[in-house]
């Protein structure tokens, strides 16, 4: 009689995907998530886009909405991920996300950045 063996098991650790996907999939997450629930969703408004946005109008702007936490995590990882993937400077960062200006998502962008990087080179 023949018996099928199961292969060794293996005591390899598996290594998490690349922080990139994970970050991806977060991001993706988020978007359902939010799914159109956000005051600025389906807005052919410009405003909330501005250069030269203010922490009081971004506050403002986005008070009433009912998702600033996930819009403001949605807004850094992408903002990360695309300086990650297609270069560009934080100090390019504009407009009103999850009632935050650009330039007050930029240090968390960056750090991003430079988790990206670092998990990068040590996947190489």
């Amino acid at each position: 009689m023949d018996t099928i063996m199961a292969p060794p098991a293996t005591h390899q650790e598996t290594s998490p995907p690349p922080l990139d996907l994970q970050l991806r999939a977060e991001a993706r997450s988020l978007v359902e998530a939010i799914d159109g629930r956000g005051i600025c969703s389906g807005s052919h408004d410009n405003r909330w886009f501005a250069q030269g946005m203010t922490r009081r109008k971004a506050r403002i702007l986005c008070g009433p909405c009912p998702v600033p936490f996930e819009c403001l995590r949605l807004a850094v990882l992408e903002e990360a991920l695309a300086i990650h993937a297609f270069g560009g400077s934080v100090h390019d960062l504009h407009g009103a996300r999850g009632g935050v200006t650009g330039r007050d998502r930029s240090q968390p962008v960056k750090e991003l950045v430079e988790r990206l990087k670092a998990d990068a080179s040590h996947r190489r």
